[in-house]
């Protein structure tokens, strides 16, 4: 076996420089590609790693065509498990965030930690595992609670939580911790960080069906199908639902299609991840078409990697062709020489693993450092995840030394026993070829990444309808109660603040409020999107009226008035809006130009501006720039003097915005990031073929020079070759780049155009690397001057 592999590593040896190109674009191909492989695999096996995944389901539901949401009603548990004999057990959850909690009532309440309030039947459904302490079969008594790994460390520090006490809410209840949650690199849409003994509640008996709350799991028995509880649940629908949420005047399949039906959506567990069509989920969903995205440029990279050992391989072919020829003239078979080349391939990939294994963790240090954002979390040494890395270096390996081998050892004879300056034949058609693939594989990741950069910058700048750059927003603002109007007279004080508004919701969050409008024309019910609010908030938001006039807090006929956006208008078919009556009393006043309230992945819908003399739970300050963070730190400090034992919640609105875009920005700045690594394994293929190339011409560049040739004539005949098969990629490349990018932003309301000017500056950036790399290594060899050219075997 030793012997085998002697000639790889006297190639190794002899030339240095090709074998560190060799080496440093596999490792830096398998490095890259694992990376984008495991994180396409953990965002695929989202909460597959939970016991009888197959088996866990969740009941959504949707009424008054305001959902779907992603929680049900609350005595939905009850009745699963007392009469749908497909259910083994079923599990409510109820949420709660800005909840405070703490370790003591004199430390500081940490707000941002989720809270999840579970019944007896919760870890009987999900098969979570304790890292300390145990987790109670029949479910948690009143006082205890369970943490996760994170929390008790940020909680806890290093100390031991077990059998600590926590504080929860306003009330400071204190809750004994008996177990730590266990961590490991199963992905889930639950993202338990402190559960809690969930006490039943009237609402689980009583409730209508228009009242939804909790967060419904099942567990189907053995042998039964999603099929069957859907088909249980339509008819629970028609048998309980109907007559208990229909006035009686309407028939089953009319109350199916109306705007105040009730129905139910039963969704696999394992579908949960990437089904985002849900309100109010329990985190936010992942992206298949980002995933699947990422995966072909996991391959991608892999296969430049792999053409670049391919193609130095075989343009090398004529330094062994008289080994491999005396070979098969003392009697080697074709299958023991293939055999030869294949193992120093996979000596050279079992290399380029253990360099990998290092790159690993270089690169996500690097993207991490420069995104800000982790995109896989840790991939730790001794891991599973390394056997899989072994089985792929050995699986690029094969793949990059079939070719190779095949070509080595398919010469004739007579043609590789002589000497070595025509030993070899060479094959410059599969070589030109794979370069052109290399280029095809460039341009493709460039132009791609360019149309993802444009639409990011695109949804930033984006006009919203309303002027969102330098909008604070309190989410919590309800906790001052009766002393809003005295903190709000502090903040309009501060030199910094333009105005403030008091309402129910703001652009970008997390309330829903919907209201029931009938259209004049066609007496049609429709839900709408309402925005109850102060008459300060037009003009805090920068919203901009088309028609009509602002609310008037003088006028006490302004609490039943409305002001309607332009989607508004045109759903309710209203033709001169200002002075009509909704829904028989509610007079429109005004219209605002449409904004954006949502993601821009969706179209700008139907909203209803209605007046709220009173303001709401939330707070919006205008900003007029400059020391915005004392401003912050004042805001949180006066907010302390009213409402001690709770922080207030604050964000910007143009974050809450980035955070609807956060897949999007995570799919940019991956895209972004392996398009580099894509293009420094692309240079090294190109630098390898251009001192191969210069290496085989040294004479002729000298005779060229001797007889006159200028240094712009010999750049020409190194690069030629090379610019035209950029040129050619990119006849390729192009169009099925626009294709799969249009795909892409098929996926936004709101996008850009992909125009010529992506092509061109694609093709610009291709042809001016390979110009530059080629250009460098040509002028250094003319540097050497034409006699030490001459003199070149």
């Amino acid at each position: 076996m030793s012997t085998s592999f002697k000639p790889a590593l006297r190639h190794l040896r002899k030339y240095p420089v090709f074998s560190f190109i060799n080496l440093g674009g596999l490792a830096i191909g398998i490095a890259a590609s694992f990376i984008l492989l495991v994180y396409s695999q953990r965002e695929l096996s989202t909460d597959r790693h939970f016991r009888d995944a197959d088996r866990i389901a969740r009941i959504s539901t949707d009424f008054f065509q305001m959902g779907p949401f992603a929680f049900s009603q609350p005595m939905l548990r009850a009745v699963m498990i007392g009469t749908c004999q497909d259910v083994e057990d079923a599990t409510a959850i109820s949420t709660g965030y800005n909840i405070p909690v703490r370790t003591n009532a004199q430390d500081r309440a940490f707000s941002d930690i989720p809270v999840y309030y579970i019944d007896s039947s919760f870890f009987h459904i999900f098969s979570y595992q304790a890292s300390a302490g145990y987790i109670p079969e029949k479910g948690l008594a009143p006082g205890e609670a369970i943490i996760s790994e994170t929390n008790a460390r940020k909680l806890f520090g290093k100390e031991d939580p077990l059998g600590k006490t926590i504080l929860v809410e306003k009330a400071m209840s204190p809750y004994r911790i008996v177990a730590v949650l266990h961590e490991d690199f199963g992905k889930s849409h639950l993202q338990p960080a402190v559960l809690l003994p969930r006490t039943p509640s009237p609402q689980e008996v009583s409730a209508a069906w228009t009242s939804c709350s909790y967060y419904n799991y099942v567990k189907l028995k053995k042998g039964t199908s999603i099929d069957k509880l859907k088909t249980w649940l339509e008819r629970f629908r028609q048998r309980v639902v109907y007559p208990a949420s229909s006035d009686g005047k309407m028939s089953y399949s009319e109350w199916q299609n109306a705007s105040s039906t009730v129905s139910f959506t039963v969704q696999p567990l394992t579908d949960i991840y990437f089904d985002n069509s849900m309100k109010f989920d329990l985190s936010p969903g992942g992206n298949l078409t980002q995933v699947r995205l990422l995966m072909s440029v996991s391959i991608l990279l892999i296969a430049l990697a792999i053409i670049n050992y391919i193609n130095l391989v075989t343009a090398r072919s004529s330094i062994r062709a008289k080994e491999i020829g005396l070979k098969k003239t003392f009697g080697a078979s074709r299958e023991n020489l293939v055999g030869q080349i294949i193992k120093e391939s996979l000596l050279f990939s079992g290399i380029a693993m253990l360099l990998a294994c290092g790159l690993i963790q270089v690169i996500l240090f690097i993207y991490q450092y420069s995104t800000g954002a982790a995109l896989t979390g840790p991939i730790p040494f001794l891991s599973a995840n390394y056997v899989w890395l072994i089985l792929f270096s050995l699986a690029v390996g094969c793949l990059a030394g079939v070719y190779p081998a095949l070509y080595l050892t398919g010469n004739r004879i007579r043609l590789t026993v002589r000497s070595t300056a025509g030993a070899g034949k060479d094959n410059p058609r599969v070589r030109n070829s794979l370069v052109t693939l290399q280029f095809v594989i460039a341009t493709t990741l460039i132009f791609v990444s360019l149309v993802v950069y444009s639409q990011l910058q695109f949804m930033k700048t984006k006009d919203k309808g309303f002027r969102s750059e330098g909008l604070v927003v309190i989410q919590n603002a309800g906790i001052l109660k009766n002393n809003a109007e005295s903190f709000r007279n502090l903040v309009e004080q501060q030199a910094s603040v333009a105005g403030t508004s008091f309402c129910s919701r703001a652009p970008a969050g997390n309330t829903l409020i919907m209201g029931t409008y009938r259209n004049p024309t066609t007496n049609k019910n429709m839900s709408i999107q309402d925005f109850p609010a102060d008459d300060h908030y037009i003009a805090t938001m920068g919203m901009r009226l088309t028609e009509g006039r602002n609310f008037n807090k003088n006028l006490l006929s302004d609490t039943n008035s409305l002001i309607l956006n332009e989607s508004a208008v045109a759903a309710l078919g209203l033709f001169k809006p200002v002075g009509m009556l909704i829904n028989g009393s509610q007079r429109v006043i005004g219209v605002v130009k449409d904004f954006n309230y949502a993601s821009l992945r969706e179209k700008i819908g139907p909203a209803v501006l209605r007046y709220s003399p009173d303001g709401g739970s939330a707070m919006v300050i205008r900003l007029r720039g400059g020391r915005t963070a004392a401003f912050l730190d004042w805001l949180q400090q006066t907010g302390k003097k009213f409402v001690p034992e709770t922080p207030l919640s604050v964000s910007f609105l143009d974050d809450n915005f980035a955070k609807l875009a956060y897949k999007e920005k995570l799919l940019g700045q991956a895209i972004n990031f392996f398009t580099i690594l894509a293009i420094v394994l692309a240079i090294l293929g190109l630098i390898g073929l251009t001192l191969f190339t210069i290496e085989r011409r040294t004479k002729e560049i000298g005779i060229r020079k001797v007889l006159g040739a200028g240094s712009i004539d010999i750049l020409s005949l190194i690069s030629g070759n090379f610019l035209r098969l950029a040129a050619i990629a990119a006849l390729i490349a192009l169009p099925v780049s626009w294709w799969l990018v249009n795909r892409w932003l098929e996926n936004f309301a709101y996008r850009v155009s992909v125009n010529a000017g992506t092509f061109f500056v694609t093709e610009g950036v291709i042809l001016l690397l390979a110009f530059t790399v080629i250009g460098l290594l040509t002028l250094r060899a003319i540097a050497a001057g034409p006699i030490k050219s001459l003199r070149t075997e």
